[in-house]
This record gives structure tokens, C-alpha cells and sequence, in this order.
């Protein structure tokens, strides 16, 4: 581009943004255009843009920014707001200036918390308010519907009537009141001392008439057969006792195979052709029969060995030992004339031979099972068999022949061998495998266990798993009751594991317990249990907790007394105490614990009653020296605490007459004095205050005349506290009653004669003197008394002693 086309450019430009106005030409020269860039530039770098903007900005404002930076930088938040540095311990003004300084800041941020939370308090208050003027208009907003909205529909008098002692709704249904019902009968033949039935069975039965579930009825039914054992002591565990007896596995088995015996009848009587039912009515005539319908098409026998009399072999001896019965399993062995070594064993284990006995021949027979022949036999009952005799290879689910839950169990539990038994060169299933495998291993989630609860309780208990089997039923609302009584019925059979400590949760275990029992908190299970209707069902509610007498708590106390001290002192009914009348020392023990809790609680009047029954009457008397302390003074109205206190000191007198040896002497002489002085102001209060005065002066409480003071202030010292709180009222009423004979007197002096007898008006200067002295007197007494007597009092009592003079 040349110097022409530039100024053409140029010109073009100007005339672009040439304007309307013409500007002021500004002609600088190249020097001028310099030294103003130079002195801007060194302004920018010194001040700054922000305060080069600032500047420009406030000065546009009027305001001089230099002036107000002054005086910014004079100011000090940190000697304002915040708390001062310590000085050193020499620097004695400036450590007295931080003081003071610290103790105003505190001040100051103690009053704008202080303002704070009052605003916010004030705030929610309007809020509130507001909220509720606006409730309040919505709901005189909900006008009534106009009378020609709906049709003139005409009114019955429906005739109510209300029983003479009503009583609340009971919140039991029928099944819980059937068993509480047999709580009740129960705890009745404990306290008269008649024999007790079994509550397991007796729960059986009432399932099984009463309820219309036959699932129930089989769990009870279930519970009843594993209960049905030697029965146990308390002072042995349930817990290990049951993890080593072999009765329980034996219960479990026996169980089984009745039902399943039951079942083959079932299969039989649906086909009677077939079965060719016949002979003597025994388990060897019925395995023949049901293994005859059983195996009635050839494709069954597919892969089956040996045959008897026409039908397999091996599974009449399986079902023979499913039965139960293994002198059915002989004796198809025996006809057979197969595995003598077997058949050996089978006789020796029939006969009740030890293990020393068969020892050889089942070793001989586990080496037979374990080589390739065995294993890869095609008869799935074979393999059975001689896992079952020989109780070996629990790894083997034998799935061709599990057809329910029952089969496999009852194959796991006939493979069992206990600790003493076992033979550690080849694999063997314990007990306690067993019950890891369930309720581990498989769990809930593979028994379905929310939809098919009954069948997992059932697999729990023929386990020995009983405390987990009913923490499980206990979870739903539905099955809650049955899980309870079949808790407290193995507990009364000394069959339920309980925790150490009533506070553990409802499913616990110790160290000590073999895994994976459980233990079951039955404490916390009844009282969950029951304080679901205590309110209404009051002594439904006691039955249940008398099941609890045997537990302890960590500080020693009876759970049962525990309990029902919460459940009296909610409801204030010293009544439910004779529902245990023949056990004296639990009623007593139970009064005196419920009184001690009425009585943290300022329930006073209920605790002195529990007190009575209890028969501890220090405590009593100290809770009603406490009361009359308080109304002593009041005149008596009917119905109020004063006058029913006066009913409690007449029993009181009664108690105390046959017997003194309990109280302390103090606590006496302090109720002694409260009686005489109640005595004394239901004379005052009834205007007899001669008699009233007597009282006073019997027991040396005031004063008769200044000499007698210190003798009254010393008597005080020696009383209780109960005293002292009303002495301002015993003085006040006294110097009433001085008042009032003083202005009697002089009533009576001012309207006799002039020129009357001056013997008699002597006697009434004197009688004035001497009411003007025992006024003195209690002025003086409440001058030397060494406690703070009210301020109305003092003035009260002076001002009368001055208008006496």
C-alpha cells in the first residue's frame, strides 16, 4: 500500500465517523503527544487502576477519598471486636485494661446471642400466631351446607345404655385371649401349689382345638415332640445341655419319620389295587406296599440293583430306615442275601452293640463306599444306604431322592455323628454343622422364609435352633403371640437359652455357646409383648409379667417386681397389689419399690399408701411430715390434699400405736408437733382461738413473754425442717390471736363507766400489758430465730405489735 491509497483510507474513515457536531481540534506535537502518555502512565503505576477507579468513582460523588483512608486506617476491628492477647504478668495496667476490655466484649456478644435467640423466638411466636389466625379462617371459612341442599330425612331417637362400671376395650384378640387365658390358670396352680401341666402341651392342644390353622397347630406340634425330653434343671445351660445330648436329634429324626410314615398311608389308601395291602400291619408290610405303587412302571427301575421278591431291594431298605425302622432294613437285607458286611453292621447297630463292636466292619464297609465302584453306582438308594449306616460323605446331596424338605433333613440328621464320635480321616457332619448349614448357610433367602414362615420354623426347631426359630416368628404381628407363649413354655421347662443380662437384645450369644446358637432375651420378648395392652388389660398383663419372678437384673432386682412397679406406677392402682396376695413377700418387696418410685416421681399420696402396705412407715411419715408442712396452715375444704391428709395422720396414729420401733425418734417428735399444729389451726380457722392458744403453749412452740424466747428458739433448733417452713404462719396466727383479745380488751375497757371499780380497770392495763408483752415476744422470737424469715411476715407482725401500743 502507498502513501496515496493510506490517504485515501484515511479520509474515507474521517467521513464514516464524521459527526453532526464538530469537536474542538486538539493540535499537539509529537513532544506534547509523549510527555502526557508518559506522566499518565507513572500516575497508573503509582496509585494503581483499582484506586485510580475508586478515585474517579467516589470524587464523582463528592467524596474525598484520601480524607476517608485517614480515618480508615485509624480504625482497629481487632482492638473493637476481637479478644485481646494475655500481657505479661508485669505489665499490671496493660493486664488490667485487657480485663476490662474482654469483660465488655463479652458484654456485648453475650447480649446479641441473647438478642438473637429473642428475635427468633419472637419470630416463630408470629408465626405461630399468624398460622393459627389463619387455621382459625379456614375453618369458619367451612360453612355449614345450605338446608335446601339435602332432603328432610327424619331423626330417630336411638335409646343407648352404659354398663355401671364400665371397663376399656380390650385390645387382646381371641387367640391371645385363649392364651392368656391358659397363663392365668397356670400361674394360679404355681401360687396354690398344685401341680403344674406342661404348658407345651397344653399350648398343643389349644392349637389344635381352638385355632383354625393347621400351620399353627403342626409348628406347636413340632415344638411339643422336640420338648418331649428328660426334663432339665435350672441350674444347668440349656444351651450346652443341648448341643450334647443326643435325645434331640434322636426327637428330630423320630418326628420325621412318623410323618413320613403317615405319608406313605396317604399314598397307600389312594391306591389300594395296586398295593396289595395284606399281613400283619407293620412298617415291612408297608415300605412293600408303598414301594410297590411307588415303582409300579418299569422306567422307575431304570439303574436299580438287586431285587426282592420282584421289587428293588434298595429302596425297601431306604424306606425302611425312612420309616424308622431298622429292623425292617434287616430283614430285606437279609432275604436278599446281599452285602453280608452290611447286613452285619446293620444287625450289630439293631441290637444296641458299641461302637468298639462294629468299629472294624464299618471301617471295612467306609473303604468299600469310597472306592470308584460305589461312587459310580446307578442306584441312587444304595448310595443312600450306606452313607446313612456308615455316616460318611455329607457332601453328597443324593438329589434323586430329596422330594421335600423333610427328606433332606431327615437324611442330614441321620448322618450326625457327635464330637466323641467322629472319625477325623474322613469327612463326617456334626451337629452343630448341621445347624450352621441352616440357618448360615442357607438362611432365609433359600428357604423362602417371608412367604413359608411355618416351614422355616420348623426346620430351626427339629435342628435344636429354638431360640432363633422364634425370634424369627416373633418379627411379624401375626404369628407374635404364638412365638411368645412358646418362649415362656420352653423357659418353664428350663429348655429356653437366656442371656446373662436382662439388657442384651432379644437375639444375643456368649462367648462361651457353640456357634451358631443363639440366645433369646425373654425379658425383653414378654415385656414387648405386654405393654402392647397393659392399659387395658391390666391383669392379663401381671400374669405374663409373674412368669418373669426368676430373672435378675445386673443390680439384682427381680424383673417381675420391676415390671410391675412400672406398670402400678403408671396407673396408680394399689388394688393389682392382692392379685398376688398369697405371696407376702413379693407383695410387700413389690408396694415398697412402687412407692419408692411414686415418690421420685412427687407423687406423694400414692407413695404413702404403697408405704402402708409395705409396712415401712419411716418412709410414710417422712412423706406426710413433707405434706402437712405444706397445707398445714390452709383451712380444710372439702376434697383437698389438707383434708385428706387428716384421714392419713388418723391412720398413721393407728400404726404408730402398735408400733414405733421402725421410726426414728426425730421423725416422730417432728410428726407429733405437725398433728398438734394442724389441731391448732382447725381452731383457729374456726375462731376458738383460746383453745388454739393452749395447743401453742402445750408444746412450747412461741413464746408467752420475752423471758421465754431463747427456751422456744432452742426447742426450734432441735426440730426438724418441716417445722421451721411454717413457723411464719404459727407466728402470724398467734400474733392474730394476741391482736384480737387486745382489741377485745380494749373494746371492752372503753365502754365502761368513769366512775367504774378502779380494781377492774387496773386488771385490764394489766390484761393489756401482758397481750402487749406477748406481742413483743413473738416479735422478738422472729427477730432470734437463726433463719430468714419473710419480709411480710417481719412487717406484718410489727405492724401489729405498733398498733397495740
Amino acid at each position: 500500500m502507498d502513501l496515496v491509497e493510506l490517504l485515501q483510507q484515511a479520509q474515507r474513515l474521517a467521513n464514516e465517523t464524521k459527526m453532526d457536531t464538530e469537536m474542538p481540534g486538539v493540535e499537539r506535537t509529537m513532544t506534547q503527544v509523549l510527555q502526557a502518555t508518559q506522566e499518565l502512565h507513572s500516575r497508573i503505576t503509582q496509585t494503581g487502576t483499582n484506586d485510580l477507579q475508586a478515585h474517579i468513582l467516589l470524587g464523582s460523588k463528592g467524596v474525598d477519598l484520601p480524607k476517608l483512608t485517614q480515618k480508615l486506617d485509624t480504625l482497629s476491628a481487632r482492638q473493637s471486636f476481637e479478644p485481646l492477647d494475655p500481657v505479661t504478668d508485669t505489665d499490671v495496667q496493660g493486664y488490667l485494661k485487657n480485663e476490662r476490655e474482654n469483660a465488655i466484649l463479652s458484654v456485648i456478644d453475650e447480649t446479641n446471642r441473647s438478642i438473637f435467640e429473642s428475635v427468633e423466638r419472637q419470630k416463630w411466636r408470629c408465626i405461630y400466631a399468624e398460622w393459627g389466625k389463619e387455621k382459625e379462617s379456614l375453618l369458619n371459612a367451612l360453612v355449614g351446607p345450605r338446608q335446601q341442599d339435602f332432603p328432610d330425612v327424619q331423626r330417630h331417637m336411638v335409646p343407648t345404655s352404659m354398663a355401671d362400671e364400665p371397663t376399656p376395650f380390650s385390645r387382646l384378640n381371641s387367640i391371645q385371649q385363649l392364651y392368656a387365658a391358659k397363663i392365668t390358670a397356670y400361674n394360679e396352680s404355681h401360687i396354690q401349689g398344685t401341680q403344674r401341666p406342661n404348658l407345651v402341651t397344653t399350648f398343643a392342644v389349644l392349637a389344635q382345638d381352638s385355632f383354625d390353622d393347621p400351620l399353627v397347630a403342626e409348628m406347636w406340634n413340632v415344638l411339643e415332640y422336640m420338648a418331649a425330653v428328660t426334663p432339665l434343671s435350672r441350674n444347668i445351660d440349656p444351651i450346652q445341655s443341648r448341643q450334647t445330648a443326643p435325645q434331640f436329634i434322636h426327637q428330630a429324626r423320630t418326628y420325621l419319620e412318623r410323618r413320613y410314615k403317615t405319608y406313605m398311608n396317604k399314598v397307600i389308601e389312594q391306591n389300594l389295587v395296586l398295593a396289595r395291602r395284606g399281613g400283619i400291619p407293620n412298617v415291612y408290610n408297608l415300605v412293600g406296599s408303598y414301594v410297590g405303587v411307588t415303582f409300579r412302571n418299569p422306567q422307575s427301575l431304570y439303574g436299580l440293583h438287586d431285587v426282592n421278591n420282584g421289587r428293588p431291594l434298595w429302596p425297601l431298605v431306604y424306606y425302611s430306615l425312612r420309616s424308622g425302622d431298622l429292623g425292617a432294613a434287616v430283614l430285606y437285607l437279609k432275604e436278599s442275601g446281599v452285602c453280608p458286611d452290611l447286613l452285619k453292621l446293620m444287625t450289630l447297630q439293631k441290637n444296641g452293640n458299641t461302637e468298639t463292636s462294629t468299629g472294624k466292619i464299618e471301617g471295612q464297609l467306609k473303604l468299600e463306599y469310597n472306592n470308584n465302584k460305589l461312587h459310580v453306582c446307578t442306584d441312587p438308594y444304595k448310595k443312600a444306604v450306606y452313607a446313612i449306616v456308615l455316616a460318611c460323605d455329607p457332601q453328597d446331596s443324593h438329589a434323586e431322592l430329596m422330594r421335600s424338605i423333610d427328606d433332606f433333613l431327615w437324611l442330614q440328621l441321620s448322618i450326625l455323628r457327635g464330637q466323641d464320635k467322629r472319625d477325623y480321616n474322613i469327612e463326617q457332619l456334626t451337629y452343630s454343622g448341621l445347624q450352621s448349614m441352616i440357618l448360615d448357610k442357607y438362611g432365609e433367602n433359600y428357604f423362602n422364609a417371608r412367604e413359608k414362615t411355618p416351614l422355616y420354623f420348623q426346620v430351626l426347631a427339629l435342628t435344636g435352633q429354638f431360640e432363633a426359630a422364634i425370634e424369627f416368628l416373633a418379627r411379624t404381628e401375626q404369628n407374635r403371640p404364638h412365638a411368645v407363649h412358646m418362649a415362656i413354655a420352653l423357659n418353664e421347662l428350663c429348655m429356653l437359652g437366656a442371656p446373662s443380662s436382662v439388657k442384651q437384645p432379644l437375639l444375643s450369644s456368649e462367648p462361651d455357646d457353640p456357634p451358631p446358637m443363639k440366645r433369646l432375651n425373654l425379658v425383653r420378648l414378654i415385656v414387648m409383648y405386654a405393654k402392647f395392652f397393659e392399659q387395658t388389660d391390666t391383669e392379663q398383663a401381671l400374669q405374663y409379667y409373674y412368669l418373669l419372678r426368676h430373672f435378675k437384673a445386673e443390680d439384682g432386682s427381680n424383673a417381675m417386681l420391676s415390671c410391675v412397679c412400672d406398670l402400678l406406677v403408671e396407673n396408680c392402682d394399689d388394688r393389682m397389689l392382692q392379685l398376688f396376695h398369697t405371696m407376702d413377700y413379693d407383695m410387700y418387696s413389690l408396694a415398697g419399690m412402687v412407692g419408692d418410685e411414686l415418690s421420685k416421681r412427687s407423687n406423694y399420696e400414692s407413695a404413702i399408701k404403697l408405704y402402708f402396705i409395705a409396712g415401712q412407715l419411716d418412709k410414710a411419715l417422712r412423706l406426710v411430715c413433707s405434706l402437712l408442712s405444706q397445707v398445714v396452715h390452709q383451712p380444710s375444704r372439702p376434697g383437698s390434699m389438707r383434708e385428706r391428709l387428716g384421714a392419713v395422720t388418723q391412720r398413721m396414729d393407728a400404726a404408730l400405736a402398735d408400733r414405733k420401733t421402725n421410726v426414728e425418734a426425730h421423725v416422730i417428735v417432728t410428726y407429733t408437733v405437725l398433728s398438734q399444729v394442724m389441731e391448732f389451726f382447725d381452731l383457729f380457722h374456726a375462731g376458738e382461738s383460746r383453745l388454739a392458744s393452749k395447743i401453742l403453749a402445750n408444746n412450747r412452740l412461741i413464746p408467752a413473754n420475752s423471758n421465754e424466747v431463747d427456751e422456744c428458739v432452742t426447742n426450734l433448733k432441735r426440730m426438724g425442717p418441716e417445722i421451721i417452713k411454717v413457723l411464719p404462719d404459727i407466728l402470724l396466727a398467734a400474733m392474730d390471736i394476741v391482736y384480737a383479745e387486745y382489741v377485745d380488751q380494749r373494746g371492752t375497757s372503753g365502754t365502761g363507766s368513769v366512775y367504774g371499780d378502779e380494781t377492774k380497770i387496773e386488771n385490764r392495763e394489766a390484761s393489756l400489758r401482758h397481750l402487749r408483752g406477748r406481742a413483743k415476744a413473738l416479735t422478738n422470737m422472729a427477730a432470734s430465730v437463726p433463719y430468714r424469715m419473710p419480709s411480710t411476715t417481719n412487717q406484718r407482725l410489727v405492724q401489729l405489735e405498733i398498733l397495740m401500743h
